[in-house]
Order: structure tokens, then sequence, then C-alpha cells
């Protein structure tokens, strides 16, 4: 074993890039075989001399998250693969711990716990997804994502903070890019990996610490294509039965939220809810194109 690969996808913020070498050098250097960066065509050059085991690459042409990703991912020379986002670090040793997971050869996926910088749990992880779940919306979902009503019970973790045997990832064939570019592909290769020979697993005792929210903007884009992308990952699993009912179902709890947002939008500044309003019109038109 070449000790461990460390994959940091980047876009700008090399401050936090920083952080991110920083801590796992400080803690587990030793263990690191190599550490790769994956630069999307970021706007600005990184200002920082970074240790001799960093590695970047620049994507020729702006790839998305998920090309980047994958671009990492397939340079890795190592056996296990970190996946970590530029805005994340670990808050102590790990790496050990990793490799000790990974002495059980049917593993080929460990996910990790996530905290903020106060330590409190930010939950880095998603249960299978139904449809049900997606007619409910992704405040209703969120609420009672852990009840079989909405999932099964099948661990997804995020890619903000997971691992990879790259075996798994070869048999995989890495994240589906082509569907996937944004968000859901690490729900999809989650998927994959329960429905195949190798196990998925989930793990406390490793902690990285991870703010989130720096990637996508949180506007009426990201509603778009949340429900375009799980709509896309249900039905790749054959996961919607009628496809049909979906849609009405999910058109009517859309208008719905147009009704509410009109109607608060009436009561208060018109200004705070033209976003929400905007894409929920947007979106009541995509859906008869799923």
């Amino acid at each position: 074993m070449k000790g461990v690969s460390i994959i940091i996808p980047v876009y700008g913020q090399w401050h936090l890039v920083k952080l991110n070498i920083e801590k796992n050098v400080e803690f587990d250097g030793h263990y690191i075989h190599e550490i790769i960066i994956v630069d999307d065509c970021s706007p600005e050059p990184n200002p920082y001399p970074f240790p001799e085991k960093v590695t970047t690459i620049r994507n020729s042409k702006n790839l998305g998250y998920t090309g980047t990703v994958n671009e990492g991912l397939k340079a890795a020379a190592s056996e296990i693969v970190v996946l970590l986002d530029s805005d994340a670090y670990p808050v102590g040793p790990y790496i050990q711990k990793l490799i000790e997971i990974y002495e059980d050869t049917a593993v080929g996926c460990v996910g990790f716990k996530t905290v903020d910088v106060a330590g409190n749990n930010t939950g880095n992880f998603d249960y299978e997804p139904s449809v049900a779940g997606l007619i409910a919306g992704q405040m209703l979902y969120a609420r009672f994502r852990h009840l079989d009503i909405f999932t099964k019970k099948r661990i997804l973790p995020y890619s903000c903070a997971v691992s990879f045997r790259k075996k798994c990832l070869e048999e995989m064939a890495y994240f589906d890019e082509k569907n996937f570019p944004v968000l859901d592909a690490d729900h999809d290769l989650s998927m994959r990996i329960h429905r195949s020979r190798w196990r998925l697993v989930f793990t406390a005792e490793i902690v990285i610490c991870h703010q989130g929210g720096n990637s996508i903007p949180r506007n009426h884009k990201r509603v778009l294509i949340f429900h375009q992308g799980r709509w896309r990952l249900l039905e790749k699993f054959g996961l919607i039965k009628s496809p049909w009912l979906a849609k009405r179902l999910l058109c009517a709890r859309v208008r719905a939220e147009i009704f509410v947002l009109e109607a608060q939008s009436r009561l208060k500044d018109p200004s705070r809810y033209e976003d929400k309003l905007k894409g929920r019109k947007i979106l009541l038109q995509e859906i008869k194109d799923y």
C-alpha cells in the first residue's frame, strides 16, 4: 500500500485549500502518499507554496464539480483515496483509523462525520431517496427523512468528506458526470456501491470540519438543479413506478408553494420572495419535460 491519496477539488478560495492541506499534513503527513488539487479554472492563481507531496492539476476548461472530482480520483495512485471539499479539513488524526476499516477487503467506501467550527454535527449523509420524498419537497423531506415512509435505510455519504477503495471506484466507473454534473452524483455512486459486491460504511469516529455552502449558490437555480437531478436519479434506479402520477403530484406541491409564496409576498416585502417565486414557476414548466 502506497499510503493514502487525498483529492481536493478547487475553484478559488485558496486560503481554505491551504488550511485543508496544513491540517492533513499536521495530523497525518506520514500516512499521506500524495495530495492532488484539481483546479477547475479558478479565476485567480494559487498564491501559496504547498508541500512537496502536493500536485496541482488545472483543467483545460471548466468541468464543474463532478468532472473535476473525477479528474482527481482517476489520477490517484493509492489504494485508499480520500475526497475532501476545499473548505473541509480534519480535526485530528484519522488516516490510521481509516486504514484499519479498509483492512476488511469487502469495504469499498467509507463516509465520515462532519461538524462545524463549533463542533456541532452537520450531518454528512442522506438516506436513499424515494419518489415520495421528492413529491413532499426538500423541507418536509429533510424533517422526516429518517422515517421509512420517505426512505430506505441505506446511508449515502456526501462527497464533501468521504473515501473510497480505488478498485471499487474503477469498477463503478467513478462518478456519473454525464447525468449528475452538479448534485446527486454522490448519491448515485453510493447507490451503485450498495447494489454491488462492495460494502459502504459510515463512521462517526472520523471527524471532518466542513461548513459547507461555498460551492453552489442557494437560490432558485439550486432548487431547479436539485429537482432535475433527483428525478433523474430515481428514474435511473427504477424508483418511479408511475411517472405520470408522480409528475401530477409534484406539480400540485409546486403550485401550492407558489400560492403560499404569492400570499406572503403581498403581506410582506415582495423582494424577499421574488427569487423563490421565479424558481417555482420555472420548475412547474420543467417538470412536464422530466
